[in-house]
């Protein structure tokens, strides 16, 4: 059974290479990033972004989630299935204004995809900044926004912080070349409790958040990191608090023409906060204990030529403390992508395809893993 299983999924994969080879054209034209429509009235700029994009996804092995590629959701239970599914939740639009006040730049934008529920159009970014001040939501200060690996799977990896929250944050140049910011940010905590222990998480301060980054001509390093609370108020009434924090170090380096390598390296004591997971949980005694996690990522970017680039990542993430429920308590998560992308019309539409493969363990030695070839189209049409 078990060897075919893995029949189908190389006669699939090679379909797949065959169909993007099918595609490719002789013209050389240049690949670049999508370009949004821009219109100036006075000093101010207006600009209009976004494209359409239609994914084709199939599942050789059971995932709860079969529109993004999250090793959470791998069942560890040994049991199969297959899905297939297309959508075209992840089109984009986005609008921005800029222009000068009193001497300063003002920006103000907005950007939204259909990843709501039903289908509904759903908040992404919205932020104003002016100056040294940004205000609104938008990539969290923790992150590297100049590291994420450019998957065709929407989710991207696991083992480094990924979050848009709402923040207040002032960022101010120390040189020419490097920078420091901090904020107050959204605080989100979610814990691990045991079956029938009733209660609820509260908010009790907003998470403090920092980043130095020093920017260099093939490339960037970046130090960030988080300090925040997590409390937990039981039904009796009786609260216990604990606080979490993280540190990122993240680097990115441009090699020969276009060709880039990136690694990130995350260690916290409640660092699942900020990819989705949970911060503390509940020991025996009904204390509250952070949930210890490391999580690495690394990747490399290389362009064939001028219209085909393909990316590799590997994006691993251990939980280091013995907390939660030993039956559904994740231990160990791997994130693994490797994909070929072609832009067919220069500048406004490429194909591609992408092999996903995760792998989930929980604290009980159970584990069970994902296989994925998603295929993508975009259209950017806003130039």
């Amino acid at each position: 059974m078990r060897a075919q299983r893995s029949l189908r999924r190389f006669v699939l994969l090679a379909a797949w290479v065959a169909v993007l080879s099918s595609v490719r054209s002789g013209h050389a034209g240049a690949q670049a990033s999508p370009s949004p429509i821009t219109f100036n009235s006075g000093s101010w700029q207006f600009t209009l972004g976004g494209y359409v994009n239609l994914d084709l996804i199939h599942d050789f092995d059971p995932n709860s989630n079969p529109d993004s590629f999250d090793p959470r959701n791998i069942p560890v239970d040994g049991s199969e299935g297959t899905n297939t599914r297309i959508h075209a939740r992840e089109t984009r639009l986005s609008f921005a204004i800029q222009g000068p006040v009193d001497e300063k730049p003002l920006k103000v934008f907005l950007e939204g995809d259909f990843y709501g529920t039903g289908n509904a159009f759903r908040l992404r970014h919205a932020y104003g900044q002016y100056g040294v001040l940004l205000a609104g939501q938008t990539w969290t200060t923790v992150m590297d926004e100049l590291n994420i690996p450019p998957t065709i799977d929407f989710e991207t990896p696991i083992g480094a912080p990924f979050v848009r929250q709402g923040l207040l944050r002032i960022t101010t140049g120390l040189s020419k070349s490097s920078e420091l910011a901090f904020a107050v940010e959204e605080s989100d905590p979610e814990i691990l409790n045991p079956a029938g222990v009733q209660g609820a998480v509260e908010k009790t301060w907003p998470d403090l958040t920092a980043r130095y980054r020093l920017k260099y001509g093939r490339g960037h390093v970046q130090l960030s990191g988080f300090l925040g609370q997590t409390r937990f108020r039981a039904a009796s009434g009786a609260t216990s608090d604990v606080t979490i924090g993280g540190l990122l170090l993240s680097t990115r380096l441009q090699l020969f023409d276009r060709d880039a390598a990136y690694v990130e390296v995350a260690y916290g004591p409640g660092l699942g906060r900020y990819r989705g997971a949970a911060s503390a949980a509940l020991d025996a005694a009904g204390d509250l204990e952070t949930v210890d996690v490391f999580g690495f990522t690394a990747g490399y970017q290389h362009y064939w030529n001028k219209r085909w680039s393909s990316s590799a990542v590997v994006s691993p993430a251990w939980l280091l403390n013995d907390v939660g429920d030993p039956a559904t308590t994740n231990e160990q998560l791997t994130y693994a992508a490797v994909n070929l992308v072609y832009w067919f019309l220069e500048d406004r539409a490429w194909i591609g395809g992408e092999y996903l493969y995760g792998r989930r363990e929980v604290r009980s030695g159970a584990d069970g893993t994902g296989n994925r070839i998603q295929l993508a189209v975009c259209f950017n049409l806003l130039k």
